[in-house]
């Protein structure tokens, strides 16, 4: 039985927001392992969910993108506020206060988060460009 795109296009959504998700399990799952393994294994997972939603449901790859786009987006607003409040309780530690480290906070969470959301966007893409072929390639055989 052939389950390739036989899914409601919707289901792209819910493909989207069980990446985010695996992918805050993930940064639990690899917190022993480097930066760079932890970073890979992130990304995988945006890149395979999106591979999967576009392979799986009927939805198009514009609406895979856009499903996420929006996952990216809210993995970036995660990361900013875990970054953000744990750099102000740092500097807050080590004697700065005030304005300065809820400032210190703000920029170094906005520098991880433009960072996630490039990185799982990028993924997120390139998993949907990537499942599209790949369900046009079987379809036509």
């Amino acid at each position: 039985m052939n389950r390739i795109g036989s899914l409601n296009p919707n289901f792209v959504w819910l493909f989207a927001l069980g990446a985010t998700l695996l992918g805050v399990v993930s940064g639990y799952v690899t917190q022993g392992a480097s930066a760079s393994v932890a970073s890979a294994v992130y990304f995988g997972i945006f890149t395979a969910s999106a591979f999967g939603a576009t392979l799986l449901t009927s939805s198009g790859v514009g609406r895979t993108v856009l499903a996420f786009l929006v996952a990216s987006l809210l993995s970036a607003g995660g990361y900013y506020f875990v970054v953000a409040s744990t750099a102000q309780a740092a500097t807050e530690a080590l004697g700065g206060g005030g304005e300065g480290a809820g400032m210190m906070g703000a920029v170094m969470g906005g520098f991880v988060a433009g960072v996630v959301l490039l990185g799982t966007f990028v993924a997120g893409v390139t998993g949907a460009v990537a499942g599209g072929r790949f369900r046009a390639k079987l379809q036509s055989a």
